[in-house]
């Protein structure tokens, strides 16, 4: 049997047991062949990665901090996962895994998806799964930040694997050198329609940049420079989604940086029907605050560090 023949074999016989949920027996009568055969066949399509295993691991949700945010800001929903004290790694991969299963919840066939980058933004969408068949058109938010793993155009590529590979690019960096660039680019017709396509999304997915912190630090001084982003915090930015930077209230910064931006505009943000803000650490809590205040994001997930720190600040009337 020719090598391509016998993947569709086993194909047919993994459909009928995992899809169909006939017994070994009840295939090999209508195939003809042998239990055994059947099940070295199964035992094939596993090594041929014709059929993966994936284990949808459950996350502890604090239901005390989701009930508290969702009643001080209208959120359609928050979810909060236990924090993971200095653990990067692990915060990333507990909150990856919960905004996965918030996203399959979300999505339906027809849906069209945007993306923002971010580590925890590729976490997320390399642990997503569909729960079944769907066609999603994936579309990104913003453009590229540079040839990263957690680069919009790689996430997108990943995550359109799934859903029925309908993707669309914005061929443009997200940061131009100057406001005439970028006014010049958007009008290319690839780049104002990919971005027309961002701005009508059902379902946007988003990580919330801050500005403080060592790690914040290093991170923008790679984007932008030391001098851009001491301009920044002196404008008053505390956080970042898309590429764009806003104030302690979520008002989108009257700035050239801003300006110099090609992504979706967040006033038309406010304005899609499903947005997924993801962040973590106490660290992340004044811009994931001031995104709450903005009406940026209305569905949250996020740790029981900066949840506890959101409340406090939104107690106290400010933020750190």
């Amino acid at each position: 049997m020719r090598d391509d023949n016998k993947l569709e074999r086993i194909a047919e016989v993994a459909r009928l047991y995992y899809k169909e949920g006939k017994s070994q027996a009840e295939i090999g009568e209508i195939l003809g062949v042998s239990h055994s055969t059947i099940s070295r066949m199964l035992k094939e399509a596993h090594e041929h990665k014709i059929v993966e295993v994936f284990i949808r691991q459950p996350v502890k949700l604090l239901t005390s901090f989701s009930d508290q945010l969702e009643a001080k800001f209208g959120l359609k929903k928050a979810y909060v996962v236990a924090a993971s004290g200095n653990n990067g790694a692990e915060r990333t991969h507990n909150l990856a895994l919960q905004t996965a299963q918030v996203l399959t919840k979300t999505l339906q066939d027809g849906f069209r998806l945007g993306i923002s980058t971010g580590s925890t933004v590729a976490a997320t969408l390399k642990r997503f799964k569909t729960a079944q068949p769907m066609h999603v058109q994936v579309v990104p938010l913003h453009g590229s930040k540079g040839e990263r793993p957690c680069n919009g155009n790689n996430l997108m590529h990943t995550l359109a694997e799934q859903l029925g590979r309908d993707f669309i690019t914005l061929p443009a960096p997200w940061l131009m050198q100057t406001v005439e660039a970028c006014q010049l680019i958007t009008r290319e017709k690839c780049v104002s329609s990919a971005i027309q396509l961002a701005e009508n999304v059902d379902v946007a997915l988003v990580g919330i940049g801050a500005l403080n912190g060592d790690a914040s630090e290093t991170l923008w001084n790679g984007w932008i420079g030391k001098d851009a982003l001491k301009a920044l915090r002196e404008a008053g930015a505390v956080g970042e989604i898309c590429g764009k930077f806003f104030d302690k209230d979520g008002q989108v910064l009257d700035i050239t940086l801003n300006e110099r931006t090609i992504a979706i505009n967040l006033n038309r943000l406010r304005g899609v029907a499903n947005v997924v803000g993801v962040a973590g650490s106490e660290q992340k809590a004044d811009a994931i605050l001031a995104a709450l205040r903005g009406d940026l994001i209305n569905v949250l997930v996020t740790d029981s560090d900066a949840a506890r720190k959101i409340i406090e600040l939104a107690d106290n009337g400010g933020s750190s």
